[in-house]
């Protein structure tokens, strides 16, 4: 009897020690003394105002989750660190889905005192642009000896989205070969182009910075080169009376060819802003615009002073199947540097073409923007109509002389027995002034 009366009090003794560790594992006082108290979280990622979980969720009608993949919408694939401001001592950091309990639900034990919490999608603070956005929140909190803390925590774009677009009056009045180059202001450039038109792009958000700069380049379908820099300032009176550039401020910037003429060709910028904290869109007003180069919308253009020299167009040459080619050269000069440089073949042999097929070079190329040429860039080089060098600088447009000699492809004529009038024609810009010439070459036998 007395046997089985100790084990009915061991039994009794071991129920009480396990019950006392589930109640101090409920009121977190395990490991961290009678001090103790818990932390419950809520968390969320916001985008215009609205609430995501999952990337395959449908809120606002796709707009919003359409944008972003599922490892950015998902709270439960973000970090989270839990830091005493009292000692900064970081006392927690794991994935949100390893801190949940089998109820789902974020709940931390902590010793009594003063927190933060933050969680974030991906180590993105200290990139200047990505493609990928980039989602944060953080709040501070205080936590009291047996008491539980709930604490919800929004987050949100912590950084400046921006997305380029032309019009179609814009398409239609110049050629695909544009470059608009967006700066912040505080080391985060961006530029683009029609493969990566309509994408939007993550720019740190700078400090004490109001405005983006927009430097475009563009060649008409005539082939005239036009560049303008652009200021586009943050209003003001947006919202909370904010002036400087915010996280989560979404800039969508289109081209546009506002202000041109029938006699005058030009560049506009229209801009709408979005707080996608709150999910507003206001449009940025003109006043706002500051156009900066001698192509500015509205203003009737100035007669531009002569800043570019060409020699050696237009200039004709005949040559025999059997004679010798003699050096075929255009010179060209500008301090503004040489922006453009457009050739365009032709000729009344109905042979030719298939040669110029063969190198690429059957259709109009500038041969300060062969990106879009590569098999053209290639066989110009084998020519030796160009150099890597050369081509680098041009396509900078920072070459303030250059010598554009077309002997080798010349010499292809009469070697190849092609006879007939072959038009070179070239159209030359240093982005204020532009010429243009040809060089006929008559090949007989």
């Amino acid at each position: 009897m007395k046997r089985y009366k100790g084990l009915i009090w061991l039994l009794g003794l071991m129920l009480g020690f396990s019950s006392c560790e589930m109640r101090d594992e409920i009121l977190g006082k395990n490991e961290l003394g009678e001090n103790a108290g818990t932390l419950e979280l809520s968390l969320s990622s916001v985008y215009n105002g609205v609430e995501m979980s999952r990337a395959t969720e449908i809120v606002d009608g796709g707009t919003t989750t359409g944008n972003f993949n599922e490892e950015d919408v998902n709270v439960d694939g973000y970090t989270l660190v839990v830091t005493n401001t009292d000692t900064q001592e970081e006392v927690e950091k794991a994935l949100v889905s390893e801190l949940k309990n089998e109820e789902g639900k974020v709940v931390i034990p902590l010793t009594e005192g003063n927190y933060s919490v933050k969680a974030y999608n991906y180590e993105g603070e200290n990139v200047t642009v990505s493609e990928r956005p980039y989602f944060k929140g953080e709040q501070t909190f205080s936590v009291k000896k047996g008491v539980s803390t709930n604490v919800n925590l929004s987050c949100k774009l912590s950084c400046v989205e921006i997305q380029l677009g032309v019009t179609s009056a814009f398409t239609e009045s110049f050629q695909d070969d544009y470059a608009i180059t967006v700066d912040n202001g505080d080391g985060a450039t961006q530029v683009f182009d029609k493969e990566n038109l309509g994408k939007k792009y993550y720019f740190q958000t700078p400090e004490q910075q109001n405005h983006l700069t927009v430097s475009v380049k563009a060649t008409s379908i005539e082939g005239n080169f036009i560049e303008l820099n652009a200021t586009v300032q943050k209003p003001e009176d947006a919202e909370g009376g904010i002036a400087d550039l915010a996280d989560g401020d979404s800039f969508l910037i289109n081209l546009t060819d506002e202000g041109s003429t029938d006699s005058y060709l030009s560049i506009g910028l229209t801009v709408d802003l979005t707080f996608t904290e709150v999910g507003e869109t206001i449009e940025i007003p003109v006043e706002n615009i500051i156009y900066d180069g001698p192509d500015v919308p509205g203003d009737p253009k100035p007669t531009p002073e002569s800043t570019l020299t060409v020699t050696g167009i237009p200039e004709t040459y005949n040559l025999t199947t059997t004679g010798t080619v003699p050096t075929i050269k255009v010179d060209m000069a500008s301090e503004n540097g040489i922006k453009s440089l457009v050739v365009s073949i032709s000729s009344d042999n109905a042979l030719f073409p298939t040669l110029l097929s063969g190198l690429d070079l059957k259709e109009p190329f500038d041969l300060c923007n062969l990106e879009d040429r590569p098999e053209a860039k290639k066989n110009l080089l084998m020519l030796n109509l160009i150099s890597e060098d050369v081509y680098a600088q041009l396509h900078a447009g920072t070459l303030t002389s250059y010598t554009f000699e077309v002997t080798s492809l010349v010499a292809l004529l009469p070697q190849t027995g092609l006879t007939g009038s072959h038009e070179f024609k070239l159209t030359i810009s240093d982005g204020n002034e532009t010429k243009e010439g040809a060089l006929t070459v008559n090949v007989t036998e």
